[in-house]
């Protein structure tokens, strides 16, 4: 599942983190997921979700320091499912280990979270910039240089880019890659709004050997109140085909 949860300190009256923080973890265990990249997650909102789902396993750090200030990219995966053996972020502009860096002409500081898992496969989820198409196109032209080349691999995240937009043709251009939610028709972006005439912004790519297909855009909502104002996405991965690493120590 992709699934931008928006961030719990903006000002968003009836739909403040704290009227909708319920039906977050609702969607999530209705879901039954395996594995979730969350984007623009708090502190906070990162510890309520770890008291609400405690079967599963979080890492993240907040893009401001590398530690707990700012908005984080978190991955969530079921511990009896799912066995990490390595992790890290990097900063998406020129400095990719300097907390905070922004070098591409973005005013926000963008940040990719990743962890490789002893079942052969990297998952990295990421949060793209909203404003800067150049900040977009740097970021997809350094996955394609320099984390591309672990695969098998797994990306995951709110793009802010269209389907067909450069930024996302240029992500897929280096090939062995598949871009599994190009065809989602129906708006992921809806501002607390419903429908489907939204923004499809939220995506799933998989190279090395992953096949995956779109499973669902979930609309979940309650007495008109939504989770976040974006939809999450549930894909169907199978990593049957990949090779497995030997298993270690868990770091996350």
């Amino acid at each position: 599942m992709t699934f931008n949860i928006r961030n719990g300190l903006a000002n968003d009256g009836p739909n403040s983190w704290e009227h909708r923080r319920h039906l977050t973890v609702k969607v999530i265990r209705e879901s039954k997921t395996d594995i979730i990249g969350a984007q623009e997650v708090y502190d906070f909102q990162r510890d309520y979700l770890k008291i609400k789902l405690p079967e599963d396993s979080f890492y993240s750090v907040g893009r401001e320091d590398g530690d707990k200030q700012g908005e984080q990219c978190t991955i969530l995966w079921r511990a009896d499912v799912f066995h990490p053996i390595d992790k890290g972020t990097f900063w998406l502009s020129d400095a990719p280990e300097i907390p905070n860096s922004m070098t591409w002409g973005n005013r926000i500081t963008r940040i990719c979270s990743w962890i490789r898992f002893s079942e052969g496969f990297y998952f990295y989820n990421t949060h793209w910039d909203h404003e800067s198409v150049e900040a977009r196109r740097r970021s997809a032209k350094m996955f394609i240089e320099q984390y591309s080349l672990t695969l098998p691999w797994i990306l995951i995240g709110d793009f802010n880019a269209e389907p067909n937009s450069p930024e996302m043709d240029l992500l897929c251009a280096a090939g062995n890659c598949e871009f599994v939610s190009r065809d989602n028709t129906g708006g992921t972006f809806h501002d607390f709004q419903g429908g489907e005439n939204g923004a499809c912004i939220d995506h799933m790519l998989v190279g090395g050997g992953i096949y995956a297909a779109v499973n669902e855009v979930v609309r979940t909502s309650e007495d008109g109140i939504f989770p976040s104002d974006h939809y999450p996405v549930i894909f169907e991965v199978n990593l049957s085909e990949i090779p497995k690493a030997e298993l270690t120590d868990s770091v996350c």
